[in-house]
C-alpha cells in the first residue's frame, strides 16, 4: 500500500472514529457534556462527567504521593499503602460485590495513586457503602502487609517478563536517578523488607486525607445523587494539610547507553527522550509526536515493519509527570536484525528532527491524534484517570474539554521547532534489551 492510500485510510478510519463520538459541545471538546468540577460539603472536590451511553458508574479516587513521594530505598511503598485499601475483611461483602459485578482497582502513577470503584449504577449505594469503610480507615496489620508483598514479587517478575515495561521502567529509573518518579512501582527484594507498618501507616497518614484526595467520576446519573452519596459515604477521611510531593527534574544520564541482557528470541531497542513539562500547548506538542511516530498506516516508523521489514512491532509511549513528560519511540525486532534496526531507528528520528513534517501530514497526524483520543478514553474508567491526571499535572480537568481546540493550534513551525529540540541526538538515552549479542552493533 502507498503512503498516500496509508494516509487515505487512516483518514477515513478517524472520521469513522469521530462521528461514533457523537455531537460535540463546544467545538474544540471532544464530549458533547463537557465535565463538571464543584466541592463537597465535605470539603473534597468532585469532577463529574455525565455518560449515558452505558448504565455504568466508574468513581475514582485520586490521592497524591505516586511514585513521586517514595523515600529512598523504599520503593512500593505507594503502590503497598494503596494496595491495603482495597482490602476488604468482610469475606460475605467480597462475594455481594462479585455478585453484583462491581470491580474495586488501583493504579499506582508518578503523581499519585488511584483506587477505582466499577459498578452497575443501580449498585452504586452498595459499592460506595463497602468502598469507603476500607479506604477511609483500612485494616494494615503485618499478616496483611506481608500477604500484599508478596503479591507484588510475583507481580514484579510478570514486569521482568514483558520487554516494553522493562524497557520503560529502565528510561524512568535513569532519567531520575532511581528515585522517586524512577522508582520500582513493586519494589525490589531489599526495598520490601525494608518497608515496616509504621512505613506504610505513615505514607497514608500523609495523603490520604481530606485535603489531599479528590474524586472523579464518570456516570450516567445525575449530579445530584452522585454528590449525595459521596458526601454521605466518605466524610470520615482523615484531617491535615496536603502533601505535595516534590517534582523531581529529570537530568541527562551520565550513561546515555542501557543494555539489559536477557535470553529472548526477540530485542527490544528504544530512544527515550525527556520533554518540557506540561503546559497545554507543550502536552498537545507531546501528544502529536507521539502520534506522528507510531500510530497507524503511514506514520513514520511504521516502514521498519513493513518496507524495511526490520521490526514485528513498532510503537512509542509517553508518560507525563507534574516535571517533565518521557518520550519512548520502540521496536521489537529478531535478535539477527537488531544491529541494522537499531541505526534504523536512529534514521528515522534523525530524519524527522532535520526534516520536520509537512502541512498535509500535521493536518493527517491532528485528525488521528484527536480519533485516538476518542477511541482511548472511550471507557469511562480510561476517561476519569486522564481527567484526574490533567488535574495532578496542573493542567486542569478542564483541558479535556479544551484539547481538541490546543490540537488544532499547534503550528507547523511550532512543531517542528519543538521535534528539533526534544529529539536532539544528544539527549536520547538508548535502552536494549536482549540477548548479549544483542548490544552490539
Amino acid at each position: 500500500m502507498t503512503g498516500a492510500a496509508c494516509r487515505d485510510m487512516v483518514l477515513g478510519v478517524c472520521a469513522g472514529l469521530l462521528a461514533i463520538a457523537g455531537p460535540a459541545g463546544p467545538a474544540e471538546s471532544p464530549w458533547k457534556e463537557p465535565p463538571q468540577k464543584i466541592v463537597l460539603t465535605t470539603g473534597i472536590p468532585l469532577i463529574y462527567h455525565q455518560d449515558k451511553a452505558s448504565s455504568i458508574t466508574v468513581v475514582g479516587l485520586f490521592a497524591a504521593g505516586g511514585k513521586s513521594a517514595v523515600p529512598d530505598g523504599l520503593d512500593g511503598l505507594a503502590y503497598l499503602a494503596t494496595r491495603l485499601t482495597l482490602e476488604i475483611p468482610d469475606e460475605d461483602k467480597v462475594q455481594d460485590l462479585m455478585a453484583q459485578a462491581t470491580r474495586m482497582s488501583l493504579v499506582c502513577s508518578e503523581d499519585g495513586s488511584i483506587v477505582l470503584v466499577e459498578c452497575l449504577s443501580d449498585n452504586l449505594e452498595d459499592a460506595l457503602r463497602v468502598a469507603s469503610k476500607i479506604v477511609q480507615d483500612p485494616l494494615m496489620t503485618g499478616l496483611r502487609i506481608d500477604r500484599a508483598k508478596d503479591m507484588m514479587k510475583l507481580f514484579a517478575r510478570a514486569e521482568e517478563d514483558d520487554a516494553v515495561l522493562m524497557g520503560r521502567n529502565a528510561a524512568l529509573r535513569s532519567f531520575f536517578q532511581g528515585k522517586g518518579y524512577g522508582s520500582a512501582t513493586y519494589g525490589s527484594d531489599a526495598s520490601r523488607r525494608a518497608i515496616e507498618r509504621k512505613d506504610v501507616l505513615s505514607f497514608f497518614r500523609r495523603f490520604f486525607t481530606a485535603k489531599g484526595v479528590f474524586f472523579c467520576v464518570a456516570t450516567d446519573l445525575d449530579r445530584a445523587p452522585i454528590q449525595a452519596l459521596l458526601e454521605r459515604h466518605f466524610s470520615q477521611f482523615l484531617d491535615g494539610q496536603r502533601a505535595e510531593p516534590p517534582a523531581t527534574q529529570p537530568a541527562r544520564p551520565a550513561d546515555r547507553e542501557i543494555f539489559l541482557a536477557k535470553e529472548t528470541k526477540q530485542t527490544f531497542i528504544s530512544r527515550a527522550y525527556a520533554l518540557p513539562a506540561p503546559a497545554p500547548a507543550d502536552h498537545a506538542k507531546g501528544y502529536l509526536l507521539e502520534v506522528l511516530l507510531s500510530k497507524g498506516p503511514g506514520s513514520r516508523l511504521w516502514s521498519l515493519r513493513t518496507t524495511e521489514k526490520l521490526a514485528y512491532n513498532v510503537d512509542s509511549r509517553l508518560t507525563w509527570t507534574r516535571s517533565a513528560g518521557i518520550l519512548e519511540a520502540y521496536l521489537e525486532t529478531e535478535n539477527a536484525k537488531a544491529g541494522r534496526a537499531s541505526t534504523a531507528l536512529d534514521r528515522v528520528l534523525a530524519d524527522l528532527a532535520e526534516d520536520g513534517v509537512t502541512q498535509e501530514e500535521l493536518e493527517t497526524t491532528k485528525t488521528l491524534a484527536k480519533a485516538v483520543l476518542v477511541r482511548s478514553l472511550e471507557a469511562k474508567s480510561e476517561r476519569i484517570r486522564s481527567l484526574g491526571l490533567f488535574e495532578v499535572l496542573g493542567l486542569g480537568y478542564d483541558h479535556l474539554s479544551r484539547i481538541f481546540g490546543t490540537i488544532d493550534a499547534v503550528t507547523r513551525e511550532a512543531l517542528n521547532a519543538y521535534i528539533r529540540e526534544v529529539l536532539s541526538p544528544e539527549r536520547a538515552l538508548q535502552v536494549t534489551i536482549g540477548p548479549a549479542a544483542a548490544g552490539q552493533k
